[in-house]
């Protein structure tokens, strides 16, 4: 008892019972969604554990099926897996952000608004990869707090030492997060503290073993220096709009394309995602492998894009408004009882509204603190919101240059931290009108 008379203690507490207890109803009342990636992520988790990298076609980077392997391939135990990190990240989050604002309530906050909001507890029951990169994002920055403040300098070390290899687990989990590793280091070395180039390199350790493992094990086996043997395939996302530019010297590969294309937007009036039915005939009509085609497209689109940058530019724009419209990705045929799925449906309205909302807000707020020493002053900008912010920023233009698909989904694992972002603000707007 002499324990929950302390605020941190209580609050804590609080944020870990209602978070077992909402994902406990989940578990009663919805079940696990499979997702157009999901056959992929089982048929690699299969090569895994079958016959190991000797197998694997590095379509995907191998930390999202290397977890499904090892829980069997069972969508069941993904959930429960998928939910076990869920309540970890929102205890997580609950010391981090108590330790960044020195508030246990604001951490709770934080905490709560991760499990109550839709869009982040509702994809732990999806057969994606988000849940699990959005644990190690959150690890990451809740271990460059530890990096920060440990009371000794073996501590800080060992701190370092497990961000980087957090840092390149999620990396290797979505290869979008490859840019993690670096802007982590910048925080790193200049940090509290004063700069400190060894504890750089106790950082970096992980980050050049397992991420410069992979891409030289990507180099020798495919000769692309990537994450994945897909490149060509996303950028064909951007520069599938206008393949008709290509010259008369690849009109097999030209036409092919177009005829997919024409027929998907005759169909749905988009031709994202098209290159995915058009590749086999690609390939056949080219002679080239799978992943020789992937880079050939690579090269085309590279070359189209430097003759049209107009029209790539207008696709990178587009992509970047939908990567901020904050869908919620679930199954409504898969609640039971029926009944229940109308609390459901109000539920995620209700949480995208509040999502919506908390975007707007944090786009708002990055432009006027970066504009207004007022603002700044009244807002806040310290470590912790510069690189939480800064991260959701980076990610967002990265990953609309590289991809034209499935963009909103590339938010989902930095969502929390722009809830983080946005919940700093007001807190401290609130302490400034109470000041005075």
């Amino acid at each position: 008892m002499r324990l929950l008379a302390r605020p941190a203690y209580r609050w804590g507490l609080t944020v870990a019972a209602v978070s077992l207890l909402l994902r406990l109803g989940l578990w009663l009342s919805y079940a696990p969604a499979s997702y157009g990636d999901t056959p992929s992520y089982m048929r690699l988790a299969t090569a895994l554990k079958e016959v190991g990298l000797s197998g694997y076609d590095a379509t995907r980077v191998p930390g999202y099926p290397a977890f499904v392997a090892m829980l069997g391939r069972d969508p069941d135990g993904i959930w429960i897996a998928q939910m076990m990190l869920g309540w970890a990240i929102s205890m997580l989050l609950f010391v981090f952000a108590w330790q960044t604002a020195g508030s246990p309530a604001f951490g709770a906050l934080v905490g709560l608004l991760y499990t109550l909001i839709p869009g982040p507890v509702l994809f732990e029951a999806n057969l994606l990869s988000e849940t699990l990169t959005t644990f190690f994002l959150v690890l990451s920055l809740a271990l460059l707090v530890g990096v920060d403040r440990a009371a000794s300098r073996r501590r800080t070390y060992a701190f370092a030492l497990a961000m980087g290899v957090s840092a390149s687990f999620a990396a290797l989990v979505r290869p979008l997060f490859f840019l993690l590793s670096v802007w982590l280091l910048i925080f790193v070395w200049f940090g509290p503290k004063g700069q400190s180039l060894r504890l750089a390199v106790s950082y970096s350790l992980a980050p050049l073993l397992l991420l410069g493992a992979w891409l030289t094990w990507m180099y020798t086996t495919y000769d692309m220096l990537a994450p994945t043997t897909m490149g060509g395939y996303h950028l064909v996302q951007h520069t599938g709009e206008y393949f008709e530019f290509l010259p008369d010297e690849v009109a097999p590969l030209r036409d092919t394309y177009l005829e997919y294309r024409d027929a998907q937007i005759a169909e749905r009036g988009t031709q994202t995602n098209a290159i995915w039915d058009a590749i086999p005939e690609m390939s056949k009509v080219s002679g080239l492998s799978f992943f020789a085609l992937s880079a050939e497209l690579q090269r085309l689109s590279v070359r189209l894009i430097l003759q049209h940058p107009n029209l790539y530019l207008a696709n990178v724009a587009q992509g970047w408004v939908d990567f901020w419209k904050a869908p919620v990705f679930w199954d409504r045929a898969a609640v039971r009882p029926e009944w229940v799925g109308g609390l459901f449906a109000a539920w995620v309205s209700v949480g995208r509204l509040i999502t919506l909302i908390a975007n707007a807000a944090f786009l708002a707020g990055s432009v006027l603190v970066v504009v207004s020493r007022r603002m700044r002053g009244r807002l806040g900008l310290d470590r912790y919101i510069l690189v939480t912010g800064g991260l959701v920023w980076i990610a967002s233009v990265v990953q609309t240059l590289v991809d034209h698909g499935d963009n909103p989904r590339f938010l989902i694992p930095l969502q929390t931290f722009v809830f983080y972002v946005v919940a700093c603000w007001m807190w401290q707007w609130r302490k400034t009108i109470r000041s005075g």
